[in-house]
């Protein structure tokens, strides 16, 4: 009698292999899964998540990164990540890479960073910037998101415009004046530069709205705030102070024979802005000027609380005079 061989054995194994072999191809198709969300939520996210390895290198460039830097994929991947920083950037943040990775600055993660980056090596672009530190394997990875923030940052500097300029001349706010001129006091003083201050006040302006109404009165503020914007340099800082009140800071000229020769040019270009034809009114400015020269450090408003009482003085000089003339 012939014995049958056992196969017993071989079937378990067999099995066993099967069992495992589709282990593994749920375990692909699970990871097959993985990368086409993760491939999904680079190419959807409104950010551009950004991946760059251990070296600097980037190893992931989605659309969003395409539409944000101008590089296409195949022309980015590989390069070091320092190639979308403008230049003044750059040699700061090639030193810090092995820090970041060794543990060292790692108040940079989880923080969001505003900075801006190139556009194809042409122009920079603000963006929100958020950096992660991942480990893949036995490696370590780095994931940027940015995000597009030059429409917040107009509309930013939109706010801050309107918020120091006055809406109906075009020129500085007293708070924007304000500001300013104590910045540039500080430089002046630091430089050893002169300083004049003008204080001027539209002297008829009552009459205008009484006698031609408010909108008449509006056309004259303008108009002689661009009497000041031809008369003064560009550098020179103009504002409406109040009302019917203007002031000028000029820095650094050359002496107080500058401050009269502008003074006579402003008084010029009024005369010939009151020879146009058709004229309802004339421009009437009643002026006060301080010089400060740099023995000291100056406040904004000392230097307009002296000019504003020579302005005073020569409003009523000119009302002793009998030199008020509406038209």
């Amino acid at each position: 009698m012939v014995n049958k061989p056992d196969h017993s054995d071989l079937k378990r194994t067999i099995a066993e292999l099967e069992k495992e072999l589709a282990s593994q191809r749920r375990k692909i198709a699970r990871l097959e899964r993985d990368r086409i969300r993760y491939k999904t939520i680079l190419e959807s996210a409104t950010h551009a998540i950004v991946v760059v390895d251990d070296r600097g290198r980037i190893v992931e460039w989605p659309s969003q990164a395409e539409l944000l830097c101008g590089w296409h994929r195949k022309d980015i991947i590989g390069k070091p990540i320092y190639s979308i920083m403008p230049p003044r950037y750059r040699s700061k943040h090639e030193g810090l890479l092995d820090k970041v990775l060794a543990g060292a600055h790692g108040d940079i993660f989880g923080k969001r960073i505003e900075t801006t980056i190139l556009y194809k090596d042409e122009l920079e672009v603000p963006v929100e910037l958020a950096v992660s530190l991942t480990k893949v394997g036995d490696r370590r990875e780095f994931n940027l998101f940015m995000h597009d923030i030059t429409e917040r940052k107009n509309y930013e500097t939109q706010l801050h415009r309107i918020s120091i300029t006055d809406e109906l001349t075009g020129l500085f706010n007293r708070r924007g004046f304000m500001t300013l001129a104590e910045q540039q006091l500080k430089i002046a003083h630091r430089n050893k530069d002169t300083i004049l201050l003008l204080y001027a006040d539209f002297d008829n302006m009552k009459w205008i709205n009484d006698n031609l109404g408010h909108r008449m009165g509006d056309s004259a503020l303008i108009e002689t705030a661009a009497i000041l914007q031809a008369t003064f340099r560009e550098a020179d800082l103009l504002g409406r102070a109040g009302g019917d009140e203007f002031v000028v800071l000029m820095t650094d000229p050359d002496d107080k024979k500058t401050g009269e020769k502008v003074m006579a040019r402003l008084e010029r270009n009024i005369a010939a802005a009151n020879k146009r034809p058709n004229r309802k009114f004339k421009i009437m400015l009643s002026t006060g000027s301080v010089f400060h020269e740099h023995d000291h450090a100056p406040s904004v408003d000392d230097l307009m609380i002296k000019a504003d009482k020579l302005m005073y003085q020569n409003k009523k000089e000119k009302k002793i005079a009998g030199r008020y003339s509406h038209i």
